[in-house]
């Protein structure tokens, strides 16, 4: 009982990061399916919490036996579902139902034995959290993790400190699907490191897994404020946006994992009427001289462009530009091959954006 109430009194503590109020009171849906962490506690008092302070509309369900909850009818209304359930063997229509949720391309969240979380779809592990589950370390080993340097300004990372004392085991994630961002790892000593959380992206949503979350877990600021960012990360996509990047992928015939080559005019169409973001590979002083308005630049021949490319949003369709198609059409190729769903390259270059009178700016 102490326990309990010490955890209670934590997690209502522990808000430190400030983030805006949830729009439109977003409907998230906390599926508790495990028996060996109180997530049916956990996640209970978690989601009171950020109902009372963001605004959100939570619904918590616990499964009423091993293999079932009551019902999931309410996941047609979900805007976000966080699993963490562990080894059950849906009824078939339940499984249906989370499966017509995926399939909607709305957003997903993952926490620990999420990774296994229905007996009857193990791919949803590498599928849709983007994982590779291969059982955990000893419980005795303590593990502490790590922001990956590179990865330290992502917002989902904001007001977790760069190393902490996790709650519970370490699992084993190596390697991760290559659509997936590392954004922690794990380490105990005498092994090797491990991802511990991570974005991915399936049917065009943002999907955040992490294997945290043990009860420990939700005693640690750190742990409350990577769920918290991750929530808010997943929603300002989807829910904001309207349109998702898989809608846009299938409104042009752009494949998944295949560069996209066009010409001026279609490029110029997706910039300005689907707010694509514009990617210049050029060197410093081609970008200086002059570029297309609203650019990031990010030099082909930097010894740091694949650094500096892993730090974007592999859920994004980039349109990306050199100054004649060849520096562009090996940036595509090299993204694709780091797991960027969507990449259109312009294959006159800026060149041919430029003596066709497009705008450009200095």
């Amino acid at each position: 009982m102490k326990s309990l109430i010490r955890f209670i009194l934590i997690v209502g503590l522990f808000w430190v990061v400030k983030l805006s109020a949830a729009p439109a009171k977003h409907h998230i849906v906390f599926l508790a399916g495990e028996s060996l962490y109180g997530s049916e506690m956990t996640l209970s008092v978690y989601a009171d919490n950020i109902k009372k302070k963001f605004g959100y509309q939570c619904t918590t369900l616990t499964r009423i036996d091993k293999d079932k909850f009551l019902n999931l009818d309410v996941l047609n209304q979900a805007d976000l579902v966080v699993f963490y359930m562990r080894r059950m063997t849906l009824p078939a229509g339940q499984l249906g139902q989370v499966k017509r949720y995926i399939e909607s391309g709305r957003p997903v969240i993952g926490l620990r034995t999420a990774s296994h979380a229905m007996q009857n779809w193990l791919a949803f592990d590498k599928l849709v959290l983007g994982g590779n589950y291969q059982g955990h370390h000893k419980n005795e080993l303590i593990g502490q993790t790590s922001i990956i340097p590179e990865m330290k300004s992502h917002p989902i990372l904001n007001g977790v400190k760069s190393s902490f004392i996790m709650g519970g085991s370490l699992y084993k994630n190596t390697p991760l699907a290559k659509q997936a961002t590392a954004l922690i790892t794990g380490k105990v000593k005498g092994h090797s490191v491990e991802p511990v959380a991570w974005t991915h992206t399936y049917k065009g949503n943002r999907s955040f897994y992490t294997s945290l979350g043990h009860q420990k877990d939700f005693e640690n600021a750190n742990f409350i404020n990577l769920m918290t960012n991750a929530i808010e990360w997943c929603l300002n996509d989807s829910i904001k946006s309207g349109v998702t990047s898989v809608e846009i992928a299938g409104k042009y015939g752009i494949e998944s994992g295949k560069p996209f080559r066009i010409g001026v005019g279609l490029f110029e169409k997706m910039w300005k009427e689907e707010k694509m973001q514009l990617l210049d590979v050029r060197t410093t002083s081609e970008f200086t001289a002059s570029h297309i308005p609203g650019t990031k630049w990010i030099d082909w021949f930097s010894p740091n462009f694949a650094k500096e490319v892993a730090k974007l949003d592999k859920d994004k369709i980039y349109l990306v530009y050199c100054a004649g198609g060849v520096r562009s059409a090996r940036a595509c190729k090299k993204m694709s091959d780091m797991g960027f769903n969507y990449t259109v390259d312009l294959a006159p270059g800026f060149n041919g954006w430029k003596a066709s009178g497009k705008p450009i700016e200095k």
